[in-house]
């Protein structure tokens, strides 16, 4: 009798997968492709990246779309070259509705791209021309201008207005800068001296000595790596106690050990349920903003209601929703995500979130 009843649960259990994958074949597919830094100095955003999506396609309300979703993760390396490259091959061979990018140098290289295809794309990054390529472009983190509204509202109430400011010539490291200089201009701060280096540059011993002269209380550094790291070990070889500071420049590299005590503003903090899932899965604190990841994945999967691509868009421009990564989500007309900023410090060579 026992082994009668143990056949029976069997069959019905094969019946309700064969039911359910029926359903699941029925399904409207919708093609994502994700530009990741799989390779290079940028390797743990594209880890987490992956994390971030692994998560999404587990997610109940996931499995639960009327829509399925695919996913074609591409290494790009992190390099604008091979992006541009990547994004052609997703879009003409692969076919995808939807592509993802992490990084302000990548996003303005495939927006037009996007844009011309009429594919959607969904830029982690900060700069704003991002999204005013045309319709199809949607940038996903906090808008540069609050971020620097938060690091210069922290330096006041340090009384650490005097500063001296560091800029790399990239579109990632630029998009902040011109709201730096917006509060030099209106007194916010009082910047005495500003400083550019290029990509590639390794020695900054003469260009450290020369913003030190003006006795600047603190220093804002807009560098990514390597250049990031190899300006700090240099400067604090010059000079070991003065403040610095940024717009989350600090997050960037994987050894954070150059950075312990700093403080600096950043995109909006994740929740704790998806810190707690993300630490599950990988065991790490730090999430490398696969949070905004994740927040775009819940745009698509709220937008897309349609085939109809100019009705997405419109369901994005209208979304208001809380995201399970990042809580409220929504944008403005030009498809700029609008969340606030947050401070950071590191603190035993992780992220925490300054309470405030």
């Amino acid at each position: 009798m026992k082994k009668i009843l143990l056949s029976i649960c069997m069959l019905l259990a094969l019946t309700a997968c064969k039911d359910e994958n029926k359903v699941n074949e029925q399904k409207p597919v919708v093609k994502i492709g994700v530009l990741s830094p799989l390779s290079g100095s940028y390797a743990h955003f594209g880890d987490a990246m992956k994390t971030a999506i692994k998560m999404f396609e587990a997610d109940e309300k996931t499995q639960q779309s009327p829509v399925k979703y695919k996913f074609f993760i591409e290494d790009n390396a992190f390099n604008t070259a091979r992006s541009a490259v990547v994004a052609k091959k997703l879009i003409d061979i692969d076919k995808v509705d939807v592509i993802v990018t992490l990084g302000s140098d990548i996003g303005l290289v495939v927006a037009p791209i996007a844009q011309e295809s009429k594919v959607i794309h969904m830029a982690m990054a900060t700069d704003r021309k991002i999204a005013t390529e045309g319709d199809y472009n949607f940038t996903v983190s906090t808008p540069p201008n609050k971020n620097t509204g938060k690091m210069i509202e922290e330096l006041q109430k340090l009384n650490l207005t005097q500063v001296a400011f560091i800029i790399q010539n990239t579109a990632m490291m630029q998009s902040v800068a011109d709201d730096i200089r917006g509060a030099g201009r209106d007194g916010s701060i009082n910047i005495l001296s500003e400083n550019s280096i290029n990509s590639g540059e390794r020695d900054f011993r003469i260009l450290i000595h020369k913003a030190l002269q003006d006795n600047p209380q603190a220093m804002i550094v807009q560098l990514q790596p390597p250049e990031l790291q190899i300006f700090v070990k240099q400067l604090r070889e010059i000079d070991k106690d003065i403040v610095i500071t940024s717009v989350e420049s600090f997050s960037y590299p994987e050894d954070k050990t150059l950075f312990e005590g700093t403080w600096y503003s950043g995109a909006v903090v994740p929740s704790k349920n998806y810190l707690a899932e993300f630490k599950n899965l990988t065991g790490l604190d730090t999430t490398d903003y696969s949070e905004l990841v994740y927040a775009a994945l819940e745009v698509i999967r709220a937008a897309y209601t349609t085939a109809d691509k100019t009705a997405v868009i419109n369901n994005i421009i209208n979304l208001k929703m809380d995201s399970f990564s990042v809580g409220n989500v929504y944008f403005n007309n030009d498809g700029v995500m609008q969340t606030d900023a947050s401070l950071y410090t590191i603190k035993d060579g992780k992220i925490e979130p300054v309470e405030e």
